[in-house]
């Protein structure tokens, strides 16, 4: 089994995708911005990077910049698709921006992909009709 396959904890999905955003912005990660993301202490994130990547998701040295891995890249993908069809239903819904960040933060992990796949194609179905 693979790490991607690998089942990670809820928090650990939210770390990764807050790093992936992170690095889609500025190329990297640094634990001052995902402090500040997630709203977090530094000794807190350290730990959690840490975590990460002892489980092969992340690159990082201490006190460097954080990069995601092969497999933390795919993960993390796999978690924002997640996420980013929550909030565009919820969107479309006409569900507040902070409520439809909290639910979505917590559907993602809690569906299943075939749950998850038949929204994406309810979400893709609504917004060509609009």
């Amino acid at each position: 089994m693979s790490v991607s396959d690998a089942s990670i904890s809820r928090i650990s999905e939210n770390y990764l995708r807050v790093i992936s955003e992170i690095i889609d912005k500025k190329g990297y990660a640094r634990v001052s911005d995902i402090s500040k993301t997630l709203c977090v202490s530094a000794p807190s994130v350290t730990q959690m990077i840490q975590k990460l990547s002892k489980s092969g998701l992340i690159n990082y040295e201490k006190r460097g910049a954080i990069t995601l891995t092969s497999d933390g890249k795919e993960k993390a993908d796999s978690i924002r698709k997640r996420y980013l069809v929550f909030l565009r239903l919820f969107e479309i819904a006409g569900v507040s921006k902070s409520t439809a960040y909290l639910d979505a933060c917590y559907l993602e992990h809690q569906l299943s992909e075939e749950t998850v796949s038949k929204l994406i194609d309810l979400v893709n179905k609504l917004e060509t009709k609009s």
